[in-house]
């Protein structure tokens, strides 16, 4: 298990981690659903801490993360390009101690996007996302917008540069196939 962060699990968190990722063999990356100052993240795949890695797959891909924005990422988009699964478990959660984002000030995590490939309409829209519902504000909507931008332009920073060819058009296709089906269900709702 990998807790990256200061973080407070329940006693049974890892046993129940690991009673769940036993039922499904391809299940190779899971977490349960962090929490902060009380409040539910708004996460729809694993997070970094309080996450779980099977150790065959963890082999796979090399035993150890890349050093570069993204790294968390990197490795739940490296189990879905080899299809195998990740998974959150909303009925499993703890508690991060500390705001996220405190020490970069969400610059690397606009600059992972980049890193890993996200389409420009997604980086877009998960700005906006993170500003108005993660409450990161415009200054953070700011900062992540610059990361993403030094990413994709390029950067001296040693810690901003692009994952391998495959998964960053790996990455791109399934963001460019999620907004055409959000697009085409926003067209079904008008011409209802």
């Amino acid at each position: 298990m990998i807790s990256g962060d200061d973080c407070i699990y329940p006693v049974d968190y890892a046993a129940r981690l690991l009673a769940k990722m036993q039922s499904d063999a391809r299940l190779v990356v899971a977490s349960g659903r962090p929490t902060s100052g009380g409040t539910q993240s708004l996460e729809h795949s694993p997070s970094g801490s309080g996450r779980m890695v099977r150790s065959s797959f963890w082999s796979v891909v090399g035993g150890a993360y890349p050093s570069s924005a993204g790294w968390e990422t990197w490795l739940l988009y490296k189990a879905q390009e080899q299809g195998l699964r990740i998974k959150l478990f909303n009925d499993l959660s703890y508690a991060h101690a500390r705001p996220r984002g405190a020490g970069h000030q969400f610059v690397y995590w606009g600059a992972a996007m980049g890193t890993l490939g996200y389409h420009p309409l997604y980086a877009i829209g998960r700005i906006a996302r993170n500003a108005l519902v993660r409450s990161i504000g415009i200054v953070g909507a700011i900062k992540m917008t610059r990361g993403y931008l030094q990413s994709r332009l390029g950067s001296n920073d040693p810690f901003i540069h692009p994952f391998d060819k495959r998964l960053r058009e790996f990455v791109e296709c399934e963001q460019r196939l999620r907004i055409q089906e959000i697009v085409a269900g926003v067209l079904r709702k008008i011409f209802r």
